[in-house]
């Protein structure tokens, strides 16, 4: 209970017609408490009818709420009178400040910003009951530092993202990809679209789209670079500005496109040019989502990475330019000598190490030089690219098409039959025979072509074997009559060489009771084949007699105890030459000869040891093994 003077101080207060905190339950009326400190250490809560000195600031700019314990709002002055907030009759301890009311109630005080508004809170106590007293500010100067604090963190981010994309990628194709799944992600939009620019054709091309259907994809792949106007792209690449919309729905460039192809539903567009150097290098189309409050503050930001997307792209381009200047045949567009070689080299290893086809042809235009001295060179080149042009045609994305040189092209076909790759090359005779040539007199001239092909292994187990055995098919079509395509066949002799491995020749051998158990044989080993003769580093010459020995080991075992005089037939034929030395090594025993048994019998003897012993000869008796293939073949045999 206050004592005599609290209680005087109270009657002239009451005199004066100031209200305190006491007199709520008298009047029933709801104030602004203010606590007054007593020089005695007590304090008096007056309940004034305006929020004290507060008053006389902008009540447009601040205000005041009075909330009672459970959360409703008492009383209200200046700005907190136009807040949505105070004019619920739920209670705000459900609301985004209930945990700062909670905080006063528990006497304490503290702080929140919230949707541009920045609340302080502290408790006022009331009988036996504590109200909460928020104070409002308004906070659009912090909402504007919030807002370019997190502009400026989403352009660095963007950025981080962007860049490390950009610096990981050299092709174009793969630089397109990587930039719209990472601008996409990183800035959350419906859409992102790309095109490049393609020279051959002077179009613009999809080179990559995130959150596009199939439908507009497709309708969209190929763009006009100058005077189109079906889209936007067209429009920006035409005029090399940029293009925005605040909705897709309402612009008449975007409302039957950008609205309708989109997985997400689509909100603004923003459309930029690529360009170097007043160079169009291609076009990026952003779309964001519906009611994203920030993609028009992020045109800024589209546009930083639109100019350092476009010095990517152009990097790219001048990567792949430089490569192709030094892969590709200036004249015809197609591989050079040296990327031929290269190729097929690369391919002979693999048709190795997998055991599948391989085709080769070669391609020569008839009667060449007699055309290029009666038209003249400029008709030469002109001819030349034709053929080129019908060879890339004719062949598979997969395949190489080569200038060998001169008038001559070579196509490499990674598993190819010598049934497809002789019907490729009719295909291609007969695509170049249709082609005519209008000669400045105009008169029309004919072109035709002569072609040999060749097979891996039939026709040669290394690069160069392949390309000697397609030339001299080659020529066998020039000196029958030309226009035509010849296959090798192995009887054309190899100027006197005579190490080629003629595995039909070996095969034919084989008598039909044997068959079976040779292919069974070798599909068993056909891995382990493989494997090891990568880790030996062994030719594809070695690997394809490896492969070889296999194919023969069920005839070999068979008639060496049943047929003797049938295996020293066998033996002394041609065609086993390459293979003697580990068939008549093939039971010797490593502890007794050591590596003067020949390599492939040694690795012979202990891929057969895993593939028909699982490995327990290893165990019986090791030292009959070369010790560093063993090894080799049971570590393998763990890993897998």
């Amino acid at each position: 209970m206050p004592d005599d003077s609290v209680s005087q101080l109270l009657t002239l207060l009451g005199e004066l017609g100031v209200r305190t905190i006491e007199d709520r339950p008298n009047d029933g009326k709801m104030g602004f408490p203010v606590t007054v400190p007593l020089a005695d250490g007590q304090s008096l809560v007056l309940d004034l009818p305006t929020p004290g000195p507060l008053s006389n600031l902008d009540p447009s700019q601040l205000g005041v709420a009075i909330i009672d314990s459970d959360g409703h709002v008492l009383r209200t002055w200046g700005l907190a009178n136009r807040l949505t907030l105070f004019r619920s009759h739920q209670s705000l301890l459900d609301s985004p400040i209930g945990n700062l009311l909670e905080t006063a109630y528990e006497g304490s005080h503290g702080t929140l910003y919230l949707d541009g508004y920045r609340y302080f809170c502290a408790g006022v106590a009331n009988d036996e009951e504590t109200d909460a007293f928020l104070l409002v500010i308004n906070a659009q100067e912090e909402q504007h530092a919030r807002r370019q604090a997190r502009k400026s963190w989403r352009i660095a981010n963007v950025m981080k993202r962007l860049g490390k994309v950009l610096t990981m990628n050299q092709q174009v194709q793969a630089i397109a990809v990587a930039a719209a799944h990472e601008v996409a992600s990183a800035t959350e939009l419906a859409a992102v679209l790309v095109w490049t620019v393609d020279q051959a054709d002077n179009c613009l091309r999809l080179a990559a789209s995130v959150g596009a259907n199939r439908a507009g994809t497709n309708i969209l792949s190929k763009l006009a670079i100058e005077g189109g106007s079906s889209c936007v792209a067209e429009l920006v690449a035409t005029t090399r500005s940029a293009f925005f919309t605040g909705d897709v729905d309402d612009h008449v460039m975007t409302c039957e496109l950008e609205a309708k192809f989109c997985y997400l539903r689509p909100g603004a567009a923003s459309v930029h040019p690529l360009v170097i150097s007043d160079r169009l290098l291609g076009v990026l189309e952003l779309i964001g989502r519906e009611e994203d409050p920030q993609f028009a503050e992020n045109q800024e930001l589209f546009q930083t990475i639109a100019e350092h997307f476009a010095l990517a792209l152009n990097a790219a381009i001048m990567f792949e330019d430089f490569e192709k200047l030094a892969t590709h045949d200036a004249l015809t567009g197609i591989a050079n000598h040296r990327y031929l070689q290269e190729f097929l080299h690369q391919r002979v290893l693999e048709a190795a190490r997998t055991g599948q086809e391989l085709g080769v042809i070669m391609i020569d235009v008839d009667h060449f030089r007699s055309f290029n001295e009666e038209e003249g060179h400029d008709a030469g080149d002109e001819v030349l690219r034709l053929v080129a042009d019908a060879i890339k045609i004719c062949v598979r994305p997969y395949d190489l098409a080569a200038r060998y040189g001169g008038e001559e092209f070579t196509v490499v076909m990674p598993g190819s039959s010598e049934q497809t790759t002789h019907a490729v090359a009719e295909r291609i005779r007969h695509r170049v025979e249709s082609l005519s040539y209008l000669t400045r007199s105009g008169r029309e001239r004919h072109v035709t072509v002569s072609l040999g092909m060749a097979s891996y292994p039939n026709g040669g187990v290394d690069a160069g074997d392949l390309l000697k055995a397609a030339d001299v098919a080659l020529f066998e079509a020039k000196r029958t009559g030309r226009n035509k395509a010849v296959a090798f066949n192995g009887q054309i002799a190899f100027d006197g060489r005579r190490d080629d491995l003629n595995l039909p020749a070996i095969m034919a051998w084989l008598p039909d009771r044997d068959r079976e158990a040779s292919e069974t044989l070798y599909s068993l080993c056909l891995h382990d084949v493989v494997s090891l003769s990568t880790q030996l580093n062994l030719t594809a010459m070695q690997t394809a007699i490896l492969q070889a020995l296999v194919r023969v080991m069920p005839t070999v075992r068979r008639i060496r105890k049943k047929d003797p005089e049938m295996l020293e037939r066998m033996l002394a034929a041609d065609e086993f030459r390459l293979l003697l030395p580990s068939l008549n090594a093939y039971e010797d025993r490593y502890d007794q000869h050591g590596n003067r048994i020949p390599l492939l019998a040694r690795a012979l003897q202990a891929i057969l040891a895993v593939v028909e012993g699982q490995g327990k000869p290893f165990v019986d008796d090791p030292d009959r093994f070369d010790p560093e293939i063993m090894a080799l073949v049971l570590n393998r045999k763990r890993a897998a």
